[in-house]
């Protein structure tokens, strides 16, 4: 099993990064090999919404999406970690979302109607984590990674949600319980069957 972690935070070993790491250790701990990309480090262009079919490639554009376009393609896992910016997702998980929607273009098929089609045939498990402050809500973020995971080929298999109120990089740490829970998420994420289809 291939377990992929994606860190949407622009800081290393932040909350966000810890907490996808566990699960990716968790993960490890079963025999699953494990990646981990930072949206941060990656030269990644905007969607520029063009409308062109780009087959046999998912885009125009040749930039670091290579990664993510090849994580989604080989890996049985997508562990996707981001912090709640302003309600929802980080700039830098927005951004690979949007680049994500070649995935599944809209064609002119063969019997001359229109459609999306996906060109992912892999379905894969998700794990999705945010980390908030104490005070906010995460239900519009969740409603974005639901509607990502969607059109990726991911099923949304387990969830960590961590509100807190410390400012300190990576408190989390301090936090048995939430470092333990994405362990255990990570190791039975790796026992769960791989998903191979989905109507």
């Amino acid at each position: 099993m291939k377990v992929c972690g994606i860190v949407g935070s622009p800081n290393k070993n932040g909350n966000v990064d810890l907490l996808v790491s566990q699960v990716l250790k968790g993960a490890s701990n079963q025999g699953a090999k494990t990646l981990k990309i930072y949206l941060n480090d990656l030269d990644v262009k905007p969607c520029q919404s063009c409308g062109v079919d780009p087959y046999p490639k998912y885009c125009l554009f040749d930039d670091d999406m290579e990664l993510i376009y090849d994580a989604l393609e080989s890996c049985d896992v997508i562990v996707l970690g981001s912090p709640v910016y302003f309600d929802t997702v980080s700039a830098q998980v927005k951004l690979m979302i949007d680049r994500c929607n070649c995935l599944m273009p809209y064609v002119k098929r063969v019997d001359e109607t229109y459609g999306f089609e996906r060109r992912l045939k892999k379905w894969k498990k998700g794990v999705f984590i945010a980390v908030a402050g104490a005070q906010q809500e995460f239900d519009t973020i969740l409603t974005t990674v639901k509607g990502f995971f969607n059109w990726a080929n991911i099923e949304l298999i387990e969830t960590l949600l961590y509100p807190n109120d410390s400012n300190e990089l990576g408190g989390v740490r301090n936090n048995e319980k939430r470092v333990t829970q994405a362990f255990e998420i990570g190791v039975r994420i790796s026992k769960q069957k791989s998903v191979t289809s989905r109507s």
